[in-house]
């Protein structure tokens, strides 16, 4: 079925092929043909609605019952409110989360109040109403070489809703005698309260337009160095305290729209507190003239918002101290003058400028003629800081934002900020006015987040300061 057999070997050689076969083809889509239609309801329908007008039955009102509803709550209120007028709850509140707020300092207005002629005038304090829209700018000679016989103005500028500052005054209240101290009343905004250079003690009521007449509370024995009005609740009466040159601090009661004046109590810085004075002889004449004669230069005072009844009173020869209104030491001589110093701190070395009671805590600050501002605990003897300055400073003012921080200013243009609790300078803001004349006022209006600042030489300047800055 098999067989061997042997074949010769037979060999072919491999050819590769490079020609690749091609073919063109054409293809194409078919044509798309596209249509319109109409197409719309064939049936529409309105209607009409109307309400009906309902007749509203006569309300019963027992007038007699809500009368004496309101008698009820009406005190309760009232307090409440006046609570609330004088928080800073709310300072801090931005409604507009979204809107980032500007924290740069900005000039908005500069004026000068007094004319070219007179170089002599200088802004001798400022003022600003409770609700913040109108300014009040007092005006003093310079030099008074005697007795003060010049004429001089306390100018009202008002803002305007849109915290747009008015070219001129819109009106100019005149006094006999240049202006010291201005102080508006911290619930009434048409309440103004001055003192001036010729020893008197003025209030106006500027809600009458047509009358600018003051009321003339008193005429101290020397100039008249500062005036505040009392912080007070509901049922408490307006108190008006005035101190002057002559050492006495008095003390009035206006009622009757602030018409009527009743002499409350009158306080005397008797020299005995000043060590240089107890080498005096006694008065050859008796206690009474001893008495009669004039107590220490009170310059400053400034009351504790955490104690009402306790403020510190600043010397011309340096002496602080810690005074009460509730006092009935009496001096020697004369039954109806009361020493109301209940402690004392250590002295400075020059003349008090000025003394600010911490907002915030149981401090305050004093600045002198020694250049120096001092950190002072209210219930020690011994300053907490000492703050060495380059130029005399005339004045202190809490800031907005963290009342922490105050502003020293004085000789020079440039203003300094400070913290109470660590007495270091804040560096984040720096504030110079645009002259070169001493600053002799500034003051802080926390309703418009501005400073308005006032100078030597009768001019004065408008500063936005944002809150959020410190």
């Amino acid at each position: 079925m098999f067989s061997t057999k042997s074949f010769d070997v037979v060999s072919f050689n491999s050819e590769l092929s490079t020609a690749k076969s091609e073919t063109t083809a054409n293809v194409q889509t078919t044509d798309i043909i596209s249509t319109d239609d109409y197409v719309q309801t064939t049936e529409t329908r309105s209607i009409g609605i109307q309400t009906t007008n309902e007749q509203k039955a006569n309300a019963q009102v027992d007038y007699d019952k809500l009368a004496n509803f309101l008698k009820r709550v009406t005190p309760g209120i009232l307090e409440a409110l006046d609570e609330a007028y004088g928080t800073s709850a709310f300072d801090d509140y931005d409604p507009n989360i979204k809107e980032a707020s500007s924290v740069n300092i900005e000039l908005l207005k500069k004026i000068s109040t007094s004319k070219e002629s007179d170089a002599q005038i200088k802004v001798s304090d400022l003022s600003w109403s409770t609700v913040g829209g109108t300014l009040a700018v007092g005006h003093s000679h310079i030099y008074h070489e005697a007795w003060c016989d010049h004429l001089s103005t306390v100018q009202l500028y008002n803002l305007t809703t849109e915290d747009n500052f008015m070219d001129a005054p819109t009106k100019t209240l005149e006094t006999n005698g240049c202006v010291t101290t201005l102080c508006y009343h911290p619930t009434e905004p048409s309440i103004l309260a001055a003192g001036l250079s010729n020893w008197e003690v003025l209030v106006w009521n500027l809600r009458n337009e047509d009358s600018v007449t003051p009321t003339h509370v008193c005429t101290h024995s020397d100039c008249v160095s500062q005036v505040c009005w009392r912080p007070r609740s509901v049922n408490d009466v307006t108190l008006l305290l005035s101190s002057s040159k002559d050492g006495y601090v008095l003390i009035h009661k206006l009622t009757a729209n602030f018409t009527t004046v009743q002499l409350f109590k009158r306080f005397k810085i008797v020299k005995e507190r000043n060590p240089v004075e107890n080498a005096r002889p006694r008065s050859a004449g008796g206690t009474r003239e001893r008495a009669a004669e004039a107590g220490l230069c009170i310059t400053s005072f400034d009351f504790s918002p955490h104690h009402p009844s306790i403020f510190v009173v600043g010397t011309l020869c340096g002496g602080i101290y810690k005074c009460s209104l509730d006092s009935v030491t009496p001096i020697e001589g004369d039954a109806s003058l009361i020493d109301p110093i209940i402690d004392e701190y250590e002295r400075h070395g020059g003349g008090i400028t000025c003394i600010k009671c911490s907002p915030l805590r149981n401090f305050f600050v004093s600045s002198a003629t020694d250049k120096e501002i001092r950190i002072y605990n209210l219930d020690e003897h011994i300053n907490q800081q000492t703050i060495s300055v380059d130029d005399t400073v005339v004045g202190l003012t809490w800031m907005i934002g963290n009342q922490d921080i105050f502003a020293a200013y004085g000789a020079g243009a440039s203003i300094k900020f400070h913290n109470i609790t660590n007495g270091k300078t804040v560096t984040c803001a720096k504030l110079q006015v645009t002259g070169r004349e001493s600053i002799s006022s500034l003051r802080v209006n926390s309703k418009r987040d501005m400073l308005a600042i006032g100078d030597g030489r009768g001019n004065i300047e408008i500063w936005k300061f944002p809150r959020r800055l410190f």
